[in-house]
């Protein structure tokens, strides 16, 4: 899914949009961690009062004194750090619930030719990004506002530790340089865990067929590969992160002896007190010891940022294309419903619009079937009319408005349909697989239905009649019945316009006679498009035409 590694420009516009959205909540993190780091300077400060005063003569009182004030600080900063560490968690639920809303209304938006179901187990980057937020932005934060304050405070006591302190961002900016490579590595080894997680959901999908198949050694191989994929990955990633931990601990050492000899050396000038040294000792061991653990842990930053990547791959699939700035609206059908044009462009640009050709046109109420060669051709065909795919050199109009005008929600509500493929049903109730949640259906409107279905006669012998839970896809359920589900489904609204693909074979033929002959009668309240291999179909409708292309 992922083709390339995104370039600098994109992670910072992608590290961007994350702060941006979460910006209330990331300032006060930032405003604790600068607390903290503040107030924490009781402890190096404390350590050079005592240190200075024990030269001269310690009196109990005084380290009473100085224990109780530094006991009182540190309170204060560990009541920093609790709120630090609930806000850190708010973000972790803002985080996936925003994902989660955002996904729910991308999904029914994505463009089927483009979308396949694997690729919604990005999604499980999420739990990355939070695990990744919580170290990010408690332990780096953390560790830049302390270390600034630390490198701050020893720059006050000598102006000779401000090549220290110079010496230590450059350590870090070689640091971040030893890690070059380590975000494609990720990224080439999140690629490999997801094509592990789809090879099992291939053959979940079609357990039975391999089951009847003599084909263990063959699961086994291909899991074997794509787990060796997913190891190299992983190796080569980690010669990144020791290349960047062996490089921190060589700049380790030499910054702490430079420090611990610039120090000697400046006591020893009389420059600096016993009590400074100790501290900027114990300033400088913290900022190491915090710049160790971030070092050890830089893989962190680099599931960060793959999981933004992987996220944003997932919500950039091309989606319907919604008008802009059009307001064009479907006139009002009349009781009998809605007028459909099939328009055949002739493709040359110097013609006026009256050289088109009308494909076929079905009036407001008329009762029409098309018959086509083949299922593909059906298929296609009664998705185009649906205005879920757009075709070539045609165009679709609903009482003369091009669908290309208008928006998905404003065709849904006009039209229903029902695919020949797929007869599968989301788990749920039976009654949520017919209403799907939507406003302004009654329970009227649900028993007609189900009376013009005949699911009514089949719900009598479920215990649970309508609230009877759907799982597995259906499969409960006969085929017959998952088809009448989803032929409820698209009649329950009452639509002005019903597109069926196909015709209904899977029913039974007594009840699929009774079904046909309803959904025709001149008092439903919509023009019938049955598209469909089957020729016979026209004894059912007012008129039947084969297409040959």
């Amino acid at each position: 899914m992922t083709e390339n590694v995104p370039t600098l420009r994109k992670n910072l516009d992608l590290l961007g949009s994350f702060l941006s959205e979460e910006r209330s909540i990331i300032f006060p993190v930032l405003t604790y961690a600068i607390a903290v780091g503040l107030f924490s300077l009781i402890i190096p400060l404390t350590v050079q009062e005592l240190v200075n005063t024990f030269s001269f003569s310690l009196s109990p009182v005084m380290v009473v004194t100085l224990v109780g004030i530094m006991a009182g600080i540190l309170f204060i900063v560990g009541i920093f750090k609790v709120l630090q560490f609930y806000a850190t968690d708010m973000m972790e639920r803002r985080v996936f619930v925003r994902l989660v809303l955002t996904l729910a209304r991308a999904l029914p938006q994505f463009k089927e030719i483009s979308f396949r179901s694997n690729f919604i187990n990005r999604f499980f980057e999420t739990v990355l990004l939070q695990r990744a937020v919580s170290s990010l932005f408690i332990d780096l934060i953390n560790v830049v506002v302390g270390g600034a304050i630390g490198m701050i405070l020893l720059a006050l006591y000598h102006p000779f530790f401000i090549v220290f302190d110079i010496g230590l961002i450059i350590s870090i900016l070689l640091i971040a340089i030893l890690g070059k490579g380590g975000l494609r590595q990720t990224i080439y080894m999140s690629e490999a865990k997801y094509e592990v997680f789809h090879w099992f959901q291939e053959v979940a999908d079609n357990l039975f067929q391999f089951k009847a198949t003599n084909c263990s050694d063959f699961i086994l191989h291909n899991a074997d590969k794509l787990a060796a994929e997913y190891v190299e990955a992983r190796k080569s990633r980690f010669s990144v992160l020791v290349r960047q931990y062996m490089g921190s601990i060589f700049l380790q050492v030499v910054l702490h002896t430079a420090l611990l000899g610039t120090a000697g050396w400046l006591l020893s000038q009389d420059e600096l007190t016993l009590g400074q040294l100790v501290a900027a000792e114990v300033v400088i061991a913290g900022i190491l010891l915090n710049l160790d653990s971030v070092v050890k842990r830089f893989y962190v930053i680099y599931y960060f940022f793959t999981a933004l990547t992987e996220l944003d791959h997932l919500f950039s699939l091309p989606k319907d294309k919604i008008p802009e700035g059009i307001n064009i609206s479907i006139p009002k059908a009349d009781a009998r419903g809605l007028q459909l044009k099939y328009i055949q462009l002739n493709g040359d640009k110097d013609s006026g619009p009256s050289s088109n050709k009308i494909g076929f046109e079905a009036n407001s109420g008329e009762k029409l079937a098309l018959v086509t060669p083949t299922e593909s051709i059906r298929h296609h065909l009664a998705k185009t009319l649906a205005g879920l795919e757009q075709a070539e050199k045609f165009v679709v109009q609903y009482n003369g408005v091009d669908l290309k005008n208008l928006s998905p929600n404003q065709i849904g509500a006009q039209r229903g349909i029902l695919f020949g493929r797929r007869f599968t049903l989301f788990e749920g109730t039976i009654a949520e697989n017919i209403t799907m949640g939507r406003p302004g259906i009654e329970s009227k409107d649900l028993l007609w239905a189900l009376k013009v279905t005949e699911l009514d006669k089949d719900l009598q012998e479920m215990p649970l009649g309508l609230e009877t839970l759907v799982l597995d896809g259906g499969n409960a359920l006969n085929a017959s019945q998952r088809l009448r589900v989803l032929l409820a489904r698209a009649i329950v609204t009452r639509p002005s316009l019903l597109i069926l693909d196909g015709a209904l074979h899977e029913i039974p033929r007594e009840i699929r006679g009774r079904i046909l002959h309803r959904l025709v009668d001149s008092d439903c309240p919509w023009t019938l498009v049955i598209v469909t291999t089957d020729p016979n179909i026209k004894k059912y409708v007012e008129r039947c035409l084969p297409l040959n292309n």
